[in-house]
């Protein structure tokens, strides 16, 4: 019988880190992945869009470890490692910059 705690633990979805637990901050998170990474341009990956990544790691992937116990978590090595949330924010820039300049060429040659 499953426990009505661990069901509500996994429902309020913290068993994952603060900054993944809304929808719309783990799609920035996945699109600065893969722009970061060029998945697209990886052998193995090629065909995982950011979507797909997403459901598959957190809806199916952490959610199943987290039912067993095992939850993603910072690393505690003293060790200089990047910021994430200054990466996210990085690759929303470039990526709201690139849009802006789309719609600006769009519209560039039409009359006022």
């Amino acid at each position: 019988m499953t426990d009505d705690r661990l069901t509500r633990w996994l429902k309020s979805g913290r068993y994952l880190p603060g900054f993944m637990r809304d929808f719309h901050d783990q799609k920035d998170l996945f699109r600065a992945i893969h722009q970061t990474i060029k998945v697209h341009e990886t052998d193995m990956a090629r065909d995982v869009t950011w979507p797909i990544g997403q459901v598959y790691v957190i809806d199916i992937f952490l959610w199943w470890m987290a039912r067993r116990g095992y939850t993603l978590q910072r690393a505690r090595t003293d060790l200089e490692f990047l910021n994430i949330h200054e990466s996210i924010s990085m690759q929303n820039e470039i990526r709201n910059a690139a849009e802006t300049a789309a719609l600006k060429s769009m519209f560039a040659g039409e009359p006022e």
